[in-house]
C-alpha cells in the first residue's frame, strides 16, 4: 500500500500566496476596466435585428460610461417582426437604475471602423424608471456590413477616378488638350521668353533714362520743377501772410473788409429801396403801370405787324402788293436812266430860253 504524501507548511504557504496574488490581480483588472463585479445588479432586456460581432460579456455603456455587460444573446422565439429577431439580456449595475428610463434607447456601437461591437444606452430624461426585466426600446444602428459595403463603393469610385486621372495625365503627356499644349508646346515657352526679353530691355531703357517713364525715374528735371513750384508756392504763402499783394490785403487788411462790408450794406439799402418802389429801378420792379404800358405797346406792335402782313394800307401794300413793287421798280429804273442821260448830256436838261414881251 502506497504511503500518502503529506503537505508541508512551506508548500501550503506558497499555495496561499499564489491564490492571494491571483485574487489581487483579478481585483486590479476589474478596477482598471471599470467593471463592478461585486456590486448589486439587475437585468434589462432589449431586442435587436442583428448582433453580428457582439458576444456574451460585451460591455454595456450608458452615454459612454460602462455600467454593465451582456449576460446572454438568444434568438427570439416567434418574433413579431425583424426588429425583434435577437433578444439581449443586459446585466446593469443597480446604482445606474435611476438613469435608465422609458425614453432611453439601446443600440449597437462599433469601436473604431473594424473594432468590437458593444451595447450603448442613452440616458433617460423623462418617464418612469425601468424595473428589473424591463424592456429598453432599440434604435437603429449602422450595420458593419453596410459600412464595409459603402467603403467598397468608395474604393470602386476612387479606382474609377484614378483611371480617369491616369487617362488625363496620359493625354497631357501626349500634348493633347489645353493643358497638354501648355506643358509640351515649346511655342508658349518661346512667347514667354520673348516677353521676358522685351520686359528686360524695357527695364534697361528705363534705368538708362530713356522714354517718358525713364525720364520720370532717372531725370532730376521733374523733381527740380516740382521743387521750384513748391518753393514758389511757399513764397506766395509767405507774401500773403506778410499782407503783401491783393490777396494778402484782402485776407489781413481790415480796410478791405470794411469796404466790402460797406458795399454790402449799400447794396442791401439799394435793394430795400427797390423793393419799396423808390427810384427808377423801384418803379420798374414794383409799378404795374409800366407793365400795362409795355403790354399795350406790344399789342400795338403786334397789330401793326399783322397789318404789314396784309395789303391793307400803304405800308401793307408796299410790303405785300406786287403791282406797287413793280411800279416802284419801274420809276426807279426810269429815274436811273434819266440820271445817266443827264450825266452824258447835261445841256439837254439845262437849256434856258429867254423871251422879251
Amino acid at each position: 500500500m502506497a504511503q500518502r504524501k503529506q503537505l508541508t507548511w512551506t508548500e501550503l504557504r506558497v499555495g496561499l500566496f499564489v491564490l492571494a496574488a491571483l485574487f489581487l490581480l483579478m481585483v486590479a483588472i476589474f478596477y482598471v476596466t471599470g467593471a463592478n463585479f461585486f456590486g448589486p445588479k439587475y437585468r434589462l432586456i432589449t431586442y435587436l435585428p442583428e448582433v453580428e460581432g457582439v458576444q456574451s460579456g460585451a460591455p454595456v455603456d450608458l452615454d459612454g460610461v460602462q455600467v454593465g455587460d451582456v449576460q446572454s444573446i438568444t434568438l427570439t422565439p416567434h418574433p413579431v417582426d425583424r426588429d425583434h429577431s435577437i433578444t439581449l439580456v443586459l446585466r446593469v449595475d443597480r446604482k445606474y437604475q435611476g438613469d435608465i428610463r422609458e425614453d432611453s434607447k439601446a443600440s449597437l456601437v462599433t469601436q473604431g471602423l473594424l473594432g468590437n461591437r458593444y451595447v450603448t444606452i442613452s440616458r433617460g430624461l423623462s418617464g418612469s424608471v425601468l424595473a428589473t426585466n424591463g424592456v429598453i426600446p432599440a434604435s437603429p444602428s449602422a450595420d458593419i456590413k453596410q459600412v464595409v459595403e459603402r467603403g467598397a463603393d468608395v474604393a470602386e469610385n476612387l479606382s474609377v477616378l484614378s483611371d480617369q486621372l491616369n487617362d488625363i495625365v496620359g493625354k497631357v503627356r501626349k500634348g493633347q488638350g489645353t493643358i497638354g499644349k501648355i506643358l509640351n508646346d515649346p511655342s508658349l515657352y518661346n512667347h514667354l521668353d520673348s516677353i521676358a526679353a522685351r520686359a528686360d530691355a524695357m527695364t534697361a531703357s528705363i534705368q538708362q533714362g530713356q522714354g517718358s517713364v525713364g525720364k520720370l525715374l532717372a531725370s532730376d528735371d521733374l523733381y527740380n520743377k516740382a521743387d521750384s513750384a513748391v518753393s514758389k508756392f511757399d513764397d506766395t504763402m509767405t507774401a500773403i501772410h506778410d499782407q503783401k499783394g491783393t490777396v494778402g490785403k484782402l485776407i489781413y487788411d481790415p480796410a478791405a473788409y470794411n469796404n466790402i462790408n460797406g458795399l454790402a450794406e449799400k447794396g442791401n439799402a439799394m435793394l430795400a429801396d427797390v423793393r419799396a418802389g423808390k427810384g427808377t429801378l423801384g418803379k420798374l420792379a414794383t409799378d404795374d403801370a409800366l407793365y400795362a404800358n409795355l403790354r399795350d405797346a406790344s399789342a400795338n406792335v403786334r397789330d401793326a405787324s399783322a397789318k404789314l402782313n396784309t395789303t391793307q394800307g400803304s405800308v401793307g401794300k408796299f410790303f405785300n402788293d406786287p403791282a406797287f413793287y413793280d411800279n416802284v421798280t419801274g420809276v426807279t429804273g426810269d429815274l436811273r436812266l434819266m440820271i445817266a442821260d443827264f450825266r452824258r448830256n447835261p445841256k439837254k436838261y439845262l437849256h434856258i430860253k429867254l423871251g422879251i414881251f
